[in-house]
């Protein structure tokens, strides 16, 4: 009796913490590019580019994408399905946009709730400093509150990889090469693997599935074997 006794104190204490935690989670990461924000804004305002340097993107090649609304700025928006447990399912909406300076993205994870993202970029030097800031309310419950330690430290870890990947694909003006991508449809953009609004794999898919089209040469003749 005395052990359980024990136990049931320990679960009171623990429930009594998770009331200490606030209930909002909020973090960010900077990264500093050595790119104007000129060179560093299309990518974040623009959903179609962001599997070149997401850090889920190559958690699981096999997630789906469909995107709707302009192709860039405020209402385009993204959705993605997954099997994978650290992908998921979920959109990604820009409600703001201001030139060179300012993205900021309402994330919808169905059952797991809502988010906010923000994407500061400000001038220094001849480079950019690039924040990547995170907000999202885990609810009054104490339970909720204990995840939301786990939710910060996996964010945090994703939007790390997240910036480094924009740096590296930024600075090299190239997008990383994709093998193992499925062409898709036009509404599904492919991805590569690396990890959430969960995970921040030093891979949390720094790449993105993006095709890479076969241009022709315009004008060329056929050439005649037989000749």
């Amino acid at each position: 009796m005395r052990w359980i006794l024990y136990i049931l104190v320990f679960l009171a204490l623990l429930v009594l913490a998770g009331f200490l935690f606030p209930r909002q989670v909020t973090l960010e990461r900077s990264v500093y590019i050595t790119q104007p924000p000129e060179a560093v804004f299309p990518y974040v305002n623009d959903l179609h580019k962001f599997n070149q340097w997401s850090p889920w993107a190559n958690l699981d090649p096999k997630t789906k994408y469909e995107f709707s609304g302009p192709s860039q700025g405020v209402g385009s928006a993204m959705s993605w399905r997954s099997e994978n447990p650290n992908v998921g399912s979920g959109s990604q909406k820009i409600v703001a946009s201001e030139p060179y300076s300012l993205v900021r993205t309402e994330l919808n994870f169905g059952a797991q709730g809502m988010a906010g993202g923000e994407f500061h970029l400000q001038p220094q030097g001849s480079g950019t400093n690039v924040t990547w800031k995170f907000k999202s309310d885990m609810g009054a419950g104490p339970v909720a509150r204990w995840m939301g330690l786990l939710v910060k430290r996996m964010v945090g870890q994703s939007y790390e990889q997240g910036l480094q990947n924009l740096k590296s694909v930024v600075e090299s003006g190239s997008v990383p090469a994709v093998d193992e991508m499925d062409s898709g449809t036009d509404d599904e953009l492919p991805s590569d693997e690396d990890d959430t609004m969960g995970a921040d794999p030093d891979d949390m898919d720094s790449g993105s599935g993006m095709e890479k089209p076969i241009l022709e040469e315009e004008g060329e003749e056929p050439i005649d074997e037989h000749q």
